[in-house]
């Protein structure tokens, strides 16, 4: 049998690890079209720190023992053999571990709470050692020598143990296998260029393997960050061993620990804020942390070693969360190419499930999940459905992913995509694509940004914009801000009050119920514009040549101009006209109408027309109002 090194634990601060903390991203930048970008795979947080699990040895006898630090410390096995290399699965409902139990060291599964143990590998005339699991999951990694040559090589193997495949072949020893936080990458230690032991990187199907590490020493445990930027692993120096951590981008490697003993076998806290590591500074092996000095995290009589820092229990939608962020800060939580349980818990949090049939829950805060990844139409709701959110990428329709009610932003990606809000205030943004955005009861902002797009607002006061591409907008219910962006699109208010901005193109733009504006705000120059007064002929030359421009209908009472010169003429209802900057000429027609001119600029024209009118609010320099007259003055 292999000897397996005892070893003590102990912890690292995270402003000793460059790179391990993420820079969130909250809502206001998801709402933002710049922001539309496929999300660092290298993002995934793991979440809230749980139980450390570890090999005690007391009197000759190795068992697993489960210890939250600073609290209590409980017996997971009792088998006679020697149970060591305990590690937790990312929902932190089973540990893997490994045991001679059998006469040699295979690969054993059990329940957190040590029920349920369980033989995954059966290899009678080798050693399989050091297992790992997958981050959503589904697969163990370990290494064994069961090819009949002496050396180690890393195996993947379902973690039910079927379908055990072997990763790699090599000369020399690879082992330690360990998953990035995204499952896109195993880190391991492997002799095969020669070398006492470096740290390598490979694909997770075992090719392009990539040396990081590369001096004289021995280095081995490598062991991730939870956002994937950071490896941490231990070197061997001629005295003693010590804690190194090392940028994945660069390789650059960082001393961390510096003592007359030795520090080794690092693990990162689900959290990422605090390094477990073994040690024998304390006088027996135990558990440390880096920056942590004494006493130690995890220390007893005995001597502890090979630790495994789990994360707490969380649920979502009834499952055992698998990625979960934390309590307090705004994170980028990515999940596998698998399926996932997410949890993003508290801060406001931007989520992209990644592929396979992930189930998301948003927890408290602000929080966004985004399809940017996707190629394919996205069809997604948040109202908490069940398998229905996501494309064929996720799965068939049914096994798709499930998005709770606790999340408030949803985006899309590059096809046509279909996403529906819920009772709370959200943000729904298609990007590229024909998308049709329906936003439901609350506030809401909706932006389809490049496509045809349709739009649907709900009942309260919501912000609708197309941005580009011919689009339909309806406001429906509330005072809603309507605007066209650049195409021609169909723009409706809906009830009550709202206000309308065709911007560039040719657009139709209708009020419905209510008191309803048609703004020009936006216009770099004067505009000519007639409530019901012409079809396409009114804006300006950024909504296209005289006859293709838009086209203001009766529904809509009042007009806004713009800081130029401009011509607005009313209808025979009760119109609200305003010029803003510029020499203007405001028309009333019949009605009711109120003319406001008060810009410091002399107008051209000021004239009320028929019926009894409200009094012009005009400067003194400007010439006297027409018709203006008949109405007692609306309040100030």
């Amino acid at each position: 049998m292999k000897d397996i090194h005892m070893r003590k634990l102990g912890l690292l601060t995270p402003a000793l690890v460059a790179g391990a903390l993420l820079t969130p991203v909250g809502p206001q930048a998801f709402l933002t079209p710049t922001a539309h970008a496929k999300p660092s795979p290298a993002a995934v947080s793991p979440g809230v720190n749980g139980p450390i699990a570890l090999a005690r040895d007391v009197a000759g006898n190795v068992d697993i023992y489960a210890a939250d630090p600073g609290v209590s410390t409980g017996r997971l096995t009792t088998d006679p053999g020697r149970d060591s290399d305990p590690s937790y699965s990312p929902d932190g409902q089973s540990i893997a571990f490994v045991s001679d139990r059998d006469g040699n060291n295979e690969i054993y599964l059990m329940n957190a709470d040590g029920t349920g143990q369980t033989r995954l590998t059966n290899t009678p005339s080798a050693d399989d050692l050091t297992p790992s699991f997958s981050p959503d999951g589904r697969y163990i990694l370990f290494a064994s020598d069961r090819i009949g040559v002496g050396d180690l090589e890393i195996f993947r193997m379902k973690v039910d143990g079927t379908q055990q495949v072997r990763l790699t072949l090599t000369a020399g020893s690879n082992l330690q296998p360990t998953y990035s936080p995204d499952g896109e990458t195993i880190a391991f230690r492997s002799t095969r260029d020669g070398s006492a032991s470096e740290i390598y990187t490979m694909n997770a199907d075992g090719t392009g393997a990539t040396r990081m590490t590369n001096n004289s020493l021995v280095d081995e445990s490598p062991s991730w960050s939870p956002n994937g930027a950071t490896i941490v692993f231990t070197r061997h120096h001629i005295a003693n061993r010590e804690i190194y951590s090392m940028n994945v981008s660069t390789t650059a490697t960082t001393r961390l620990t510096n003592n007359a003993v030795s520090d080794y076998d690092p693990t990162y806290s689900p959290d990422g804020s605090v390094i477990a590591f073994v040690s024998d500074r304390g006088g027996d092996l135990g558990v440390f942390q880096v920056g942590g000095g004494e006493p130690a995290l995890i220390d007893s009589a005995e001597d502890d070693f090979d630790p495994s820092w789990g994360p707490a229990y969380v649920e979502c939608q009834g499952l055992p969360a698998t990625i979960v962020g934390t309590n307090a800060a705004n994170e980028t939580i990515v999940g596998t190419p698998g399926p996932d349980v997410i949890n993003g818990l508290g801060g406001s949090d931007f989520i992209s499930g990644g592929g396979g049939a992930d189930v998301i829950c948003g927890g408290s805060g602000v929080d966004s999940v985004t399809y940017s990844d996707h190629e394919d139409g996205v069809t997604a709701d948040l109202t908490g459905g069940i398998g229905d959110d996501g494309s064929d990428e996720d799965g068939p329709l049914g096994a798709r992913d499930s998005i709770a009610a606790d999340v408030e932003n949803l985006s899309g990606g590059p096809g046509n995509d279909t996403l529906t809000g819920n009772s709370q205030d959200n943000g729904l943004v298609g990007y590229a694509g024909d998308d049709r955005l329906v936003g439901g009861v609350g506030e809401d902002f909706l932006l389809g940004y490049s496509g045809d797009d349709v739009l649907v607002g709900g009942d309260d006061d919501d912000e609708l914009g197309g941005f580009e591409g011919d689009d339909t907008i309806r406001g429906n219910d509330g005072s809603d801000l309507v605007t066209g962006g650049y195409g021609d699109d169909n723009l409706y208010g809906g009830d009550d009050n709202d206000s309308i901005s065709g911007s560039r193109g040719g657009d139709y733009i209708a009020g419905g119920g209510g008191v309803d504006i048609a703004s020009y705000l936006d216009h770099g120059a004067g505009v000519v514009v007639s409530i019901g007064g012409s079809s396409g002929g009114d804006g300006n030359a950024f909504d296209g040549p005289i006859g293709d421009r838009d086209t203001v209908t009766t529904s809509v009472e009042n007009l806004y101009g713009s800081a130029q010169d401009d011509t607005l003429t009313g209808s025979d209802d009760d119109n609200k006209l305003e010029g803003f900057f510029g020499k203007d000429t405001l028309l009333g027609l019949g009605g009711t109408d109120l003319l406001v001119a008060t810009d410091s600029t002399k107008d051209v024209k000021l004239d009320c027309g028929a019926g009894n009118d409200y009094p012009a609010q005009r400067d003194a320099i400007d010439p006297s109002a027409a018709s203006c007259t008949g109405a007692t003055p609306p309040p100030a």
